[in-house]
């Protein structure tokens, strides 16, 4: 192992890439920044601080600049393109949740990986912030899980999505903008999804190209049920304030209140005569944030199990392709796997 620090290159400089470039020079360093959009990496130049090469298109950089890996925070839809084109260069890949927007371009990705003999990881924060993580914890006392019910009913008009975020193709459809960490978290719960089933509403805000409101049910080869119930178009919450679960446990079970600037977790045993109390004023971000990308950095310099590797982002996928899949085809279950024909050649 060497003290020398990894060189990464940070490829979409959008909304999230400013956000995500501190992370990255705290346990590397940052050398160069793609985006084809102008406008976007001399924002990111305003936001951050940061002077660096900046390029329009990733073939280039991976050409000019001596890196170690990439960090892909980019659009949904370019993931496949992207993560490939470093994967065959022989770069480590930190891709951005979701994976990709459907499952064979999942398995595109890991092929060209493993191939390359190089290092990939997805991103799920949630399920590392410590009020999410709390929540598996407690699992001990309250035993297996049985059920879950979630509800991320929120206005998405304040966030104003516009181009790709509105776009099946491209997005990835409902799940992928209002959902994508809630799937993840009930995998990290109750282990691995058999069965989905999704039912739409009719479509409200004519941005989108996919359904605004969508009903999903889930059940996992441990026997337990979930429900993910979304919409994008529900006035009286904020994003924050949405999704916060009941689950339902063999020996008792809890509620998660999320609000805009704290986190109340009411947990109580079936033999408790009141439920206990934990509140978190810290929202956990940078948390998670120093979890996931130190442990991809240490899992190259050394090998170090990662908290994540690309397993939870393919999955997650899948359940999201399985559940628009089904909406679009009357509400039938779908079974899990989605494509077994890929799972033989993994």
């Amino acid at each position: 192992m060497t003290d020398q620090k990894l060189r990464f290159a940070l490829i979409g400089t959008g909304d999230f890439g400013p956000h995500f470039a501190p992370y990255i020079n705290e346990f590397a360093e940052l050398v160069a920044v793609c985006d084809p959009n102008a406008a976007g990496r001399q924002r990111f130049a305003d936001e951050t601080g940061l002077e660096l090469p900046g390029f329009d298109n990733h073939e280039q950089l991976l050409s000019d600049v001596e890196i170690d890996a990439v960090a892909i925070t980019s659009a949904n839809y370019t993931h496949k393109e992207i993560a490939r084109a470093a994967a065959n260069a022989g770069k480590h890949v930190y891709c951005e949740k979701a994976m990709a927007t459907t499952v064979p371009d999942c398995w595109e990705i890991v092929r060209a990986c493993e191939a390359a003999d190089v290092r990939l990881m997805v991103g799920h924060k949630r399920r590392l912030r410590p009020p999410w993580q709390r929540m598996v914890e407690v699992r001990e006392q309250l035993g297996e899980v049985l059920s879950i019910t979630s509800c991320a009913y929120y206005d998405a008009r304040p966030y104003d999505h516009q181009g790709w975020w509105t776009q099946r193709e491209k997005c990835g459809g409902t799940l992928p903008v209002i959902g994508v960490h809630i799937v993840d978290w009930m995998r990290a719960m109750c282990g691995e999804v058999t069965q989905v089933r999704g039912q739409a509403a009719p479509r409200v805000d004519s941005r989108y190209d996919f359904p605004d409101t969508l009903h999903v049910s889930l059940t996992f080869a441990s026997g337990a049920i979930a429900t993910l119930n979304v919409s994008l178009v529900y006035p009286m919450l904020k994003f924050r304030e949405a999704g916060g679960p009941l689950v339902v446990c063999q020996n008792g079970g809890l509620r998660f209140v999320p609000f805009m600037e704290h986190l109340d977790l009411h947990w109580q045993t079936r033999d408790d005569t009141e439920p206990r109390l934990e509140r978190f004023d810290d929202l956990g971000f940078n948390h998670a944030y120093r979890q996931e990308f130190g442990d991809f950095v240490r899992w190259i310099t050394d090998g170090t199990p990662p908290c994540l590797t690309w397993e939870e982002g393919l999955r997650c996928v899948e359940v999201m392709e399985a559940a628009h899949r089904s909406a679009e085809e009357g509400g039938h279950v779908i079974d899990l796997p989605l494509y077994p024909a890929l799972e033989q050649l993994a």
